[in-house]
């Protein structure tokens, strides 16, 4: 119950009895007036008592919480669901960090749940507590990979649960894919001329048959060439075009380990280039029936042999960009 002089309450820091100032009146055992009151937060570890103070009612300034760091025994890290007992009312209790083999440190805390100052003074010591941050084995796996992506290697995780581990990337020769995933958990690089294992191991550890599946499956490339005279409407006689045609079997032909290059030589330069294009799949023709843009078959226009100007062999490949071996090839002459 408040104090009064006059109509005029008696706020805290401010009722005497001569120069000694009023910190609690009691008429019998009822409180009448209280001067300020305290927040305690005693004994938590690595951190000095944290005492708040104020008049009741009051906007608690600053924090309301006192936290703490712990750290995991070696070989451990916090794992599973942080509690405290004993907590006085008013008072709440929030874990750290928990649940990774990284978490070797926490840092839980206890705060005062309201935003401003009780009526009577409070406090939560941490020697009446009972704290449980539940720690967890820290392990180490081994694994071991055979065949010709065979490798050892390890990963950690918290005993009695899992962890992944990947194998080494086997590259194929050139101009082959491989044709199925690999055997084991999963696989890398289907059609991309590469093939790795991953799995999931446990405390047993162990070794796996996981390898390239099989190998590659080949891919082929067929190049074909063809000279044919044009007769064109307003053209002198004479000109010879000269068509190829260049296809890639046994798959995309984007999915050529290392990548490919269709590449042309002809006069007057005699000099081989690339830039060309390869048809994905199919087959060439026996023949062209008529020029690129006509028929819409597969074959490509490279140039033409105007009054014997180009005269000679015109040649194509198809070749390796990875190891410039050659696959196809075919010529022509005009």
């Amino acid at each position: 119950m408040p104090i009064y002089k006059g109509s005029n309450e008696v706020t805290s820091g401010n009722l005497y009895k001569g120069s000694t100032e009023v910190q609690d009146g009691y008429k019998a055992t009822d409180s009448f007036y209280v001067n300020e009151i305290s927040i305690s937060f005693l004994n938590f570890p690595g951190t000095a008592s944290y005492i708040l103070t104020g008049a009741p009612g009051a906007t608690i300034p600053g924090s309301r919480a006192v936290s703490w760091t712990a750290t995991a025994p070696g070989g451990s890290a916090y794992n599973g669901t942080q509690t405290a007992t004993g907590v006085p009312a008013g008072f709440a209790f929030a874990g750290g960090s928990q649940g990774s083999i990284s978490n070797t440190t926490t840092s839980p805390n206890v705060n005062f749940i309201s935003s401003v100052f009780p009526n009577n003074s409070t406090s939560v010591d941490y020697n009446t507590l009972t704290v449980s941050l539940p720690t967890t084995a820290v392990v180490s796996y081994s694994y071991t990979f055979t065949g010709t992506l065979g490798r050892s290697t390890s990963c950690t995780a918290f005993s009695g649960s899992a962890c992944g581990v990947s194998s080494n990337s086997s590259s194929s020769g050139a101009f082959a894919y491989y044709t199925s995933s690999a055997s084991g958990t999963g696989g890398g690089g289907l059609n991309g001329c590469n093939q790795s294992c991953s799995v999931s191991i446990s405390s047993s550890g162990g070794s796996s048959s996981c390898n390239q599946n099989g190998g590659t499956a080949s891919q082929s490339a067929t190049m074909a060439m063809a000279s044919m005279p044009t007769y064109a409407v307003g053209n002198p006689t004479g000109w010879q075009s000269v068509m190829y045609c260049a296809t890639v079997n046994s798959g995309a032909a984007s999915s050529i380990c290392r990548g490919y290059s269709v590449e042309m030589n002809y006069p007057p330069s005699n000099t081989w280039s690339g830039g060309y294009t390869a048809t994905d799949g199919g087959s060439c023709p026996a023949a062209p029936s008529a020029e690129i843009g006509g028929s819409g078959l597969p074959w490509r226009l490279v140039g033409r042999d105007l009054n014997g100007t180009a005269s000679g062999t015109w040649s194509g490949r198809v070749r390796s960009s990875g190891t410039g071996a050659v696959y196809a090839s075919d010529s022509a002459s005009t």
